[in-house]
């Protein structure tokens, strides 16, 4: 914590270099990664109501004749 107070109050903050646009929030690849996440979300959904509402047969080994 005192570091974060002596980092505002010597005005440290002065020395670092801002960030690239490409990593800002609002850039293209940031969007295009949100969008892929969003997207993989929503498959991930989808697959388990999937699996809940339709679920697969569960495997059951060949009943042989006994003889």
């Amino acid at each position: 914590k005192s570091d974060f107070i002596n980092f505002i109050s010597d005005q440290e903050w002065k020395s670092i270099e801002p960030v690239s646009s490409w990593f800002g929030p609002s850039s293209f690849l940031m969007s295009s990664m949100s969008a892929l996440f969003q997207l993989s979300m929503w498959i991930r959904i989808m697959v388990f109501l999937a699996d809940c509402i339709c679920p697969s047969k569960r495997y059951r080994p060949p009943q042989y004749p006994h003889s």
